[in-house]
């Protein structure tokens, strides 16, 4: 094997150990609202634990292998809401409000429900007005149930202000305050208790949730293997890949390659339990960036059973859609006491989904929620894990180290995990599960393996320094044109080295990296004409072996580059723009070729993209575009693609070659090789995070090549 691997270690120790956060490149503009359609397979196949994994996850590996019964169609929950005070502005009759009231001293309220009827496996919450945010010290609800045995004690349900969508998004304009859902399950009868230090808020609403009743169930595993995903858009003749096994653990060598990074979880899907996507608001749909995760719980009951945790999910989902008037359940995952983790909120489990989880905090942060109330029992061990599991796995697909302390989330620094109480003066995710955080922090920690394919290496020569790949002008023949270090301390081209590649009839030349994870830089070439992509694997001496079909349909796609794993897969993506379409991300899977395409920014009018790697140190690749003579950085956020664009302070107006290169002098940042116009002078300039430094002359006499495209 060539030094390249080193480099890649060497480059991932580098940008670990700075845990740094960029968080510069966040238009509002390009925040991608879209529906997508990510939809879990329809068949899974068997889900057998990663021999990878340690006896610190067995609990967790040996859950997500079990099968589970769950329902074989959509089910429809009924929410059903009692007024118990008016709204606003309103006059209502006495008769009308199921609650009877009373004045205390100070202008207090208090209020009693009516009791109610519970059908189902049911769950309850209070929503008032929209806009009446009423702080939570000033407002105490509890809730009691009735049974065979009669009513029960007065319990406390929770209530947080800052549970939920933030105020300013589309979602926020309609939500309504109000407390969490509480789990009651099989009782005959609920009644709530409001005490208020003020005046009661308007239109006080109790909600009653039926979860409704699968009269189809199959017993199954989890549908879906984060191993291998589905996409979303297809804009190229590339064929989605196989649905497969649980945990990192796959068949063929293809998914063994990509398992040797960050383990990969198993998902429970939405339509494992029951949802009916109708009740969703598709336009509300969002992605933006993730920095860092928060647990939350659910503060239901904790003796609920395997085959109730489907029910307890459309409950939730209800509560949020049909009473708060948020666009889908709040939170991005869930995890029940077994170990089993289930989807949440709709937009794909690997891409940056907006959630309503963390007030203030849902744009630059995801959250798993768990089944139950933490501040009265342990969580289980499988429980555990399973956090650890999909944290370490989530934030790596987002190049964010689990076990940084410092990640700038939307206004201010936190953890790369956290609890929700972190964030806001609230007992979630209560006090036994919170305490778990450090475990978790390990446990996640541990899981990831590294982020070496997110740098994009250009070594082709199997030399220390990267190379560049180009096209002699005259013949057609492809040259790699190796960078050295000088005995100065500076660098310089090295003699131009015969691939072995005849690049006449290609249109676009893209080093591009690692490609098939073998050690060696490789190379992806577009034939003129079909627009097909060809793969030409690199010895790593300068020559490729034989090239192989990529995929077809690329004729009409511009900017096409390289750029790194964007995807956080373990293997490297490409990105580029179909013609009068949205920037997009090729998802890359080796000599497999490409799954489907999905979008990953608005258009971007440019004349050319530059594949850099990690550019702003953030752990996810970023790209750069070039028009006339001024250079722009798009900044990635992993799965998610790009999240913002801003201008860089370097004149390329002398230069008719700019081409991004891996961080020459291993110092964490990549760099950039120019050619002068006319001269055909070759010049390698250095970027640091405060810009560029002086253009450093390579060598001359570069006028006979041409970079194609």
């Amino acid at each position: 094997m060539s030094s390249q691997h080193p480099r890649f270690v060497t480059v991932c120790q580098q940008l670990l150990a700075l845990g740094v956060i960029c968080a510069a490149l966040t238009p509002a503009a390009n925040v991608l609202n879209l529906e997508l359609v990510p939809h879990p397979p329809d068949d899974a196949k068997s889900a057998t634990p990663s021999p990878t994994v340690n006896a610190s996850m067995a609990a967790y590996a040996r859950a997500s292998a079990r099968t589970s019964v769950v329902p074989d169609q959509v089910v429809d929950p009924t929410v059903k809401e009692y007024s118990l005070t008016a709204r606003r502005g309103a006059r209502m009759l006495p008769s009308s409000l199921k609650a009877s009231s009373r004045r205390l001293n100070g202008g207090a309220a208090k209020i009693v429900s009516d009791p109610q009827s519970v059908t189902g496996y049911g769950a309850v919450g209070v929503t008032w007005e929209h806009g009446n945010v009423v702080p939570d010290d000033q407002i105490a609800i509890d809730v009691r149930t009735r049974d065979a045995d009669g009513w029960s004690e007065w319990l406390a349900m929770a209530y947080a202000d800052d549970h939920g969508p933030d105020p300013d998004s589309e979602e926020g304009l309609r939500a309504r305050p109000g407390t969490d859902e509480m789990l009651v399950g099989d009782v005959d009868q609920v009644q709530v208790r409001i005490e208020s230090d003020q005046t009661a808020p308007a239109d006080i609403k109790l909600a009653v949730i039926d979860p409704g009743v699968a009269t189809r169930t199959v017993r199954e595993k989890a549908a879906i293997d984060t191993g291998i995903l589905p996409s979303a858009t297809t804009t190229t003749e590339a064929d989605a890949a196989d649905e497969g096994a649980a945990l990192s653990s796959s068949e063929g060598d293809l998914d063994l390659a990509a398992a040797s990074f960050t383990p990969k979880p198993v998902i429970y899907s939405r339509a494992q339990w029951g949802a009916d996507e109708r009740m969703r608001d598709p336009g509300s749909l969002r992605y933006f960036e993730v920095h860092a995760g928060f647990v939350h719980h659910t503060v239901n009951a904790n003796n609920y059973q395997a085959r109730d945790v489907p029910a307890i999910l459309r409950g939730i989902y209800a509560y949020h859609t049909q009473s708060r008037g948020w666009s889908d359940v709040g939170y991005n995952y869930l995890v029940d006491r077994f170990g089993r983790i289930w989807e949440g909120r709709y937009g794909g489990i690997d891409r940056p989904v907006v959630g309503a989880h963390t007030l203030g905090f849902n744009d630059g942060a995801f959250a798993m929620s768990a089944i139950g109330n933490f501040e009265e029992v342990q969580p289980s061990s499988a429980m555990v894990q399973a956090y650890g599991a999909l944290f370490g796995w989530k934030l790596s697909l987002h190049g964010v180290d689990a076990s940084s302390m410092k990640q700038f989330v939307t206004s201010k620094n936190f953890p790369a995990v956290n609890g929700h109480r972190d964030a806001a003066s609230t007992a979630c995710p209560g006090r036994y599960l919170y305490a778990k955080l450090p475990e978790i922090r390990r446990l996640a920690a541990r899981a990831q393996v590294g982020f070496s394919g997110r740098q994009l290496e250009s070594d082709m020569a199997g030399t220390p320094e990267p190379d560049l790949i180009v096209r002699r002008a005259a013949d057609g023949q492809g040259f790699v044109i190796p960078l050295r270090k000088d005995d100065a301390g500076g660098y310089r081209a090295g003699r131009p080295l015969a691939s072995a590649v005849n690049m006449t009839d290609d249109d676009r030349i893209l080093s591009a990296g690692d490609w098939d994870r073998d050690g060696h830089g490789d190379l992806i070439t577009r034939r003129a004409g079909s627009g097909a992509l060809f793969l030409r694997p690199g010895l790593g001496n300068g020559l490729f072996g034989p090239y192989s079909k990529l995929a077809g349909g690329f004729k009409n796609v511009g900017l096409l580059a390289a750029v790194g794993d964007m995807t956080g897969d373990g293997w490297p993506d490409l990105m580029g723009q179909p013609v009068g379409g949205t920037m997009q991300i090729y998802p890359g899977q080796g000599a497999g070729g490409l799954k489907a395409s999905y979008v990953a920014y608005s258009k971007v009018t440019a004349s050319r993209q530059i594949g850099v790697g990690l550019w702003d140190l953030d752990g996810a690749p970023d790209t750069l575009t070039r028009t006339g003579g001024k250079l722009q950085l798009l900044g990635g956020n992993g799965p998610g693609g790009l999240t913002g664009a801003r201008s860089l302070t370097l004149d390329l107006t002398p230069y008719d070659w700019v081409v991004g290169i891996s961080d020459i002098a291993l110092v964490g940042h990549p760099d950039l090789v120019v050619r002068s116009k006319g001269t055909g002078e070759l010049w390698l300039i250095e970027a640091t995070s405060n810009g560029f430094g002086a253009p450093q002359l390579l060598g001359t006499g570069f006028n006979s090549y041409d970079l194609v495209g």
